[in-house]
């Protein structure tokens, strides 16, 4: 019996990203939950469909919490994530790794004085790097865990995010 590999699959994901921010030597504080959903193609690069490529197009909420002498301050950032993965299926058994260019659109930071959502001093454009793990049944369904942990700061000498993605996926029919 011969099969072949379906050349592109396009899909939608969604699921719940656990963050935080950090500057290196400094306690991190707590993580919080937050969305992340968007869609992604699946290119084959081998005719068993071992090798792909997925690039994903995703919004993604992330941010902190952390208390300091009775006050909470809450730190919540939203993306829009470019991840270009490689990416190896091995009897559905998905292993992932690559690039990622986040773009934030919008800062939420409140504390005991107030919120704000200025995004000057921002850094707009980070670069990151993403790994995962997952199982994907052939019919599309998919379940992924993530690390992603961005390389540029928040802002000037400010933290940078790092956090883990619990991600389900459907990948439609291929051509």
């Amino acid at each position: 019996m011969h099969s072949h590999a379906q050349s592109t699959r396009f899909g939608l994901k969604a699921g719940v990203n656990y963050s935080t921010t950090y500057i290196p030597s400094i306690t991190r504080p707590d993580r919080i939950l937050g969305l992340a959903a968007g869609g992604f193609a699946q290119v084959a690069l081998s005719q068993d469909g071992f090798f792909l490529l997925q690039p994903e197009l995703l919004y993604s909420a992330k941010g902190s919490e952390t208390s300091f002498q009775g006050n909470t301050y809450q730190n919540r950032l939203h993306y829009l994530e470019l991840p270009v993965l490689a990416k190896i299926n091995a009897d559905g058994f998905v292993f992932e790794a690559g690039p990622q260019l986040s773009y934030l659109l919008a800062a939420r930071n409140e504390n005991a004085a107030g919120t704000s959502t200025d995004l000057s001093g921002s850094n707009r454009l980070a670069v990151g790097a993403v790994a995962g793990v997952g199982y994907q049944l052939p019919m599309g369904l998919g379940l992924t865990l993530r690390y992603a942990n961005d390389l540029s700061r928040i802002s000037k000498g400010g933290p940078r995010n790092t956090l883990y993605q619990l991600q389900l996926s459907y990948a439609l029919p291929g051509n």
